[in-house]
């Protein structure tokens, strides 16, 4: 170490073991830091080197190093012209930690941008709340801002992405979800609002699961194009009767097959991310032990409130999901189904008295879902006994809806189905639901059907 680098060391350290006059919790040189804001050196203006050593003077000179008579101190003093040299031409002192024991500093992360306003509104003293995800949502805000006049916002936040922000005005609040990896740059935003949730379909497979790569890469496709993306299937995924254990016009007569067709399609399933499935009636006509140990591969919860299961032969249902979007919003699915084959230990419930026990789940969500397994007219049923419904997926009639059916304000789509055989030549169909929302509110429904096709290339709806 050279002579110039202990000394330092020594002033760093405390060695001369005087504290700054009048604060007793500040080291000598940290006091020193104080007398300019560029450090000991005061930075190349000439004024600070002047200011820096009036302050040193006085330090010494007062009740400091001189310390009267005694011959340590009278040593020292004699120093006093090197030392004040010394430190004025030493760089800036940080103050002292031991090896292995600096903190971090506390990263800062900017989001700003502007918030535009539909015609007539004024964008000004809008209110922007800043929530951590799922850190303290929906509990007290990180940073609360208002736009100015031109609608523009900014906040530095200690918080790292995920962020949510929450846009309140005289037309409600709504929400904007910036991913982990958001950009820099400023942020555009319209209010209100508009929220987009996509929700994808099946129903009625039967065994057969063709064209998988390309079902995946549209899946993707849509899965890349909008934050919220759910994948549900209303059931029948197998096939009950043994004389229809068909494959490619051949019959598979051992049960066997139906256990190995039958974890495939699980297995299938689960590979593609399906978040809900509510089982149909050739589920619940189980084949013991192979019904129970293909459901239980399952990633994704299996719903059915109007359904009692009192075997092990069948894996116990939920009677409905609560699932939630990037912007948290609640969105609750009850599944409500169909049961046949007179299996011992499985019951069906009168499906509008189910209905009427469960449709509380309005109050405390932002969109109400039934997945069914009871076919189109029982759908439109239940659309005219309960408007509370924001939509309706279902299956087990095999009806293709290419646009869905609205009925008392809800949307009932089903996607066709496939006979129950399997066969290469059966389609591959996949329904798609875009719900838009304005500040939480449901503006729009729109469903189609999806038919994947080799040479499909992207379905999202422009």
């Amino acid at each position: 170490m050279s002579r110039i680098t202990n000394f330092q060391a020594i002033f760093r350290t405390g060695r001369f073991g005087r504290k700054a006059p009048g604060n007793h919790d500040i080291s000598l040189v940290r006091s020193l830091k104080a007398v300019s804001n560029d450090g000991l050196t005061g930075g190349s203006n000439p004024a600070n080197y002047i200011k820096n050593f009036v302050q040193l003077r006085k330090y010494f000179s007062n009740d400091g190093l001189t310390g009267g008579s005694n011959p340590a101190n009278l040593f020292i003093s004699s120093l006093r012209p090197w030392l004040l040299t010394l430190l004025l031409l030493l760089p800036a002192a940080a103050p002292h930690t031991n090896a292995g024991t600096e903190q971090p500093a506390v990263a800062s992360h900017s989001i700003s941008g502007y918030v535009s306003v539909k015609d007539g509104m004024d964008p000004s003293g809008l209110s922007i709340s800043l929530f951590s995800v799922p850190g303290n949502f929906p509990g007290v805000p990180t940073e609360i801002v208002l736009t100015d006049s031109t609608g523009y916002f900014a906040f530095i936040s200690a918080v790292r992405p995920p962020y949510l922000l929450k846009i309140e005005g005289s037309e409600g609040s709504g929400r904007v979800w910036f991913p982990a990896l958001t950009p820099a740059a400023e942020k555009n935003i319209s209010y209100p609002v508009t929220e987009k949730i996509v929700i994808l379909h099946t129903n009625d497979q039967h065994f057969t699961h063709n064209k998988p790569d390309e079902l995946k890469a549209t899946l993707e496709e849509i899965r890349n194009s909008y934050d919220d993306v759910f994948l549900f299937s209303a059931g029948d995924i197998f096939v009950r009767h043994p004389l229809r254990w068909i494959v490619n016009g051949r019959l598979m007569r051992d049960q066997g097959w139906f256990g190995e067709r039958s974890a495939f399609m699980i297995n299938s399933m689960n590979e593609l991310g399906y978040d809900l499935m509510t089982p149909g009636n050739h589920e619940f006509d189980y084949r013991e032990p192979y019904t129970r140990q293909a459901l239980d591969l399952a990633d994704f919860p299996l719903i059915g409130a109007n359904v009692e299961i009192f075997t092990d032969a069948f894996p116990p249902l939920h009677r409905y999901a609560i699932l939630k979007t990037t912007t948290w919003r609640d969105m609750a699915v009850l599944g409500l189904t169909t049961v046949s084959g007179n299996k011992e230990g499985i019951s069906e419930n009168n499906i509008l008295e189910t209905v009427t026990n469960y449709i509380s789940l309005r109050d405390s969500a932002d969109l109400l879902v039934a997945l069914t397994h009871i076919g189109l007219r029982r759908d439109r049923e239940l659309a005219e006994a309960f408007s509370q419904f924001d939509l309706i997926v279902g299956g087990h009639s095999h009806d293709r809806l290419e646009e869905g059916e609205m009925i008392n304000s809800v949307l009932i789509v089903h996607a066709g189905g496939n006979p129950h055989i399997v066969s290469d030549r059966h389609p591959a169909l996949m329904g798609k639901v875009l719900l838009k929302m304005e500040n939480g509110v449901i503006v729009s429904k729109e469903g189609r059907i999806i038919e994947i096709l080799e040479t499909t290339a992207t379905a999202r709806d422009q």
